[in-house]
């Protein structure tokens, strides 16, 4: 699939002024480009010099867009090779190996800054989790008399200051 069909088939209305110059150009452009062969000021006066005029923020613009349907197409292939490879095999295992990849995705995004992270509060987080708010439920019956203390299945509410203390160790 070369570069028009991706971006087009991604976009439903693709209004990129690169589209209106022609294929033969664009294409030698977007291969420079991939090639390192031309910078986007170089691809603006290649334009220029062929007697059309396109800003080097416009190449940029659609050469950005090309380089997240590729990168998008990549990842869905991948996926589909993992799923398939995995299609066999017992769901649990799957469904394991399936969560350390979106993990080290994930991980790989955030050391090169691919990825960012909101900042969030942990506290929140934790209060939502089924297990902490059946823990947290536990811990109430047992602070009035009607059942266990604070633990179910070894689980505890971390207290504010544990909470406060992690976040700062990952901050």
């Amino acid at each position: 699939m070369n570069h028009r069909e991706l971006v087009l088939s991604a976009r439903k209305k693709a209004k990129f002024g690169f589209l209106a110059l022609p294929e033969e150009l664009q294409d030698e452009i977007v291969d420079g480009l991939d090639n390192q062969a031309l910078t986007l000021e170089a691809a603006s006066a290649l334009v220029k010099s062929r007697g059309h005029s396109l800003s080097h923020e416009a190449i940029a613009g659609y050469y950005r867009a090309v380089r997240t349907e590729r990168r998008l197409l990549e990842v869905n292939q991948e996926l589909s090779r993992v799923v398939a490879e995995y299609a066999d095999k017992p769901f649990e295992e799957g469904l394991k190996s399936l969560a350390n990849l979106i993990i080290a995705t994930a991980a790989t995004g955030l050391a090169a800054g691919d990825v960012g992270v909101k900042d969030i509060d942990l506290a929140k987080v934790l209060k939502a989790l089924p297990a902490l708010q059946l823990a947290s439920e536990t811990a109430e019956a047992g602070k009035s008399g009607r059942g266990e203390t604070g633990k179910v299945s070894g689980t505890r509410i971390p207290t504010a200051d544990e909470i406060k203390r992690l976040r700062e160790q990952f901050l």
